[in-house]
């Protein structure tokens, strides 16, 4: 069996689509899985006869974007799925997996890339100090 899944926060429950608040970052920046918490109903139950079966419909009620730094939704999410299917979403590569060798306990550190501003940061700090702008940590 499957469930379907119905989205449209628009008009009087317009309040609850908690991802018109990062709307900007969602277009700047499109690529990558990010987390929300989410409420939903059952929306309707279609009887196909020709199958023999019902399938369900959820229409998400409420949802709120989680901020990346926030691991408790992730955590959830992973538990979830692994009470649910007996595998784990280790194996799936996310921005956490970023890790940086020589970290603590030898195991690395999780890192993720820096934006573009961070680097454009790092480069204005160096040149206000006289250094070049970008180097391999040789001092010249």
């Amino acid at each position: 069996m499957a469930v379907k899944i119905a989205a449209q926060l628009t008009g009087a429950n317009r309040e609850f689509n908690g991802l018109n608040r990062i709307e900007h970052e969602l277009v700047d920046r499109p690529h990558g899985t990010r987390y929300a918490v989410v409420a939903y109903e059952v929306k309707r139950v279609t009887d196909e006869v020709d199958e023999g079966v019902k399938i369900p419909t959820a229409s998400i009620a409420h949802i709120e974007a989680v901020d990346v730094d926030d691991l408790r939704v992730r955590d959830i999410l992973a538990e979830r799925y692994k009470d649910r299917t007996g595998k784990s979403l280790d194996g799936d590569p996310t921005l956490f997996d970023s890790v940086v060798p020589g970290g603590e306990n030898d195991g690395g550190r999780e890192v993720p890339e820096p934006s573009a501003d961070e680097i454009l940061a790092e480069r204005d700090e160096r040149k206000a100090a006289g250094l070049p702008a970008f180097s391999d940590g040789e001092q010249q």
